[in-house]
């Protein structure tokens, strides 16, 4: 449900290790923390922008994991926020709300599909989307909404390809009336140099909104792997169509601690 998380899922399976596997010095926890900025128009005469700055702390086995996801949300213009993460809008009230968004719980299934052989790894995840963003001043939608979806990555050498195709499922027990809508992002990414990686994706939603345009993306981004498990990820983005922000840049971090008892 996240316009970076699956492809930062990706990212840290390339530069940390190959596929879904852990790198060998970080341990079963991993804290994130991103910040991204929107703006556009969206077919009308005012500009809406929207910062969003999530907190996410993960656990994970060799098999399974889970993950839960606190943002911080401001947005200014006549908008209600769709979904904070992928910058769709509804007709809102004006001017500037900030606040609390939409906490959001996520379990992942490991490898249900791999092989080392043919450097193939898949990935099932489900979404929990909590209302607890204020809905009365365009935050969120005040309902709870479920996403699933698949996340596939094939390496070649020095360069990956990766996919993710997913359905959300809209709560709709508020004043708008939403669409359950499919989603999905194509993307490659290279690597540069050891710990490096660079490369770009296109991501298309459904319009939540029926008679409004799909929400489509592109982005470039690039990886970086620091010392003791830390991965820096900035990204570029340009929507078309009146239901994608103009243009956005997001800046994300995540670090796992090395293992109990390691030197």
């Amino acid at each position: 449900m996240t316009r970076t998380g699956s492809v930062l899922g990706v990212l840290l399976c390339l530069v940390l290790g190959s596929g879904s596997a852990w790198a060998a010095d970080s341990g079963p926890w991993r804290f994130s923390a991103a910040y991204q900025y929107t703006s556009g128009d969206y077919g009308g005469s005012q500009t809406i922008t929207e910062t969003y700055v999530p907190v996410s702390i993960a656990y994970r086995t060799q098999w399974a994991g889970i993950r839960v996801t606190v943002p911080y949300v401001s947005v200014s213009g006549p908008a209600t926020i769709i979904d904070d993460t992928t910058g769709e809008f509804a007709p809102g009230p004006g001017g500037t709300h900030r606040g609390l968004g939409d906490v959001l719980v996520s379990g992942t299934l490991y490898d249900l599909a791999d092989s080392d052989a043919v450097d193939f790894f898949l990935d099932l995840t489900g979404t929990l989307k909590f209302a607890t963003a204020k809905a009365s001043e365009g935050l969120g939608t005040g309902e709870n909404d479920y996403a699933l979806q698949l996340d596939a990555l094939k390496e070649l050498g020095r360069v990956g390809v990766f996919g993710t195709a997913g359905y959300v499922v809209r709560g709709n027990g508020g004043r708008i009336q939403l669409r359950d809508v499919p989603f999905g992002t194509v993307g490659t990414d290279l690597l540069l140099t050891q710990g490096v990686r660079a490369g770009l994706s296109f991501s298309y939603r459904t319009s939540a909104m029926a008679h409004y345009d799909s929400v489509k993306e592109a982005a470039v981004f690039v990886a970086f792997a620091g010392p003791g498990g830390l991965i820096v990820h900035p990204s570029l983005f340009k929507g078309f169509g009146d239901s994608s922000p103009s243009w956005g840049a997001a800046l994300s971090f995540s670090w796992s601690p090395p293992p109990c008892g390691a030197s």
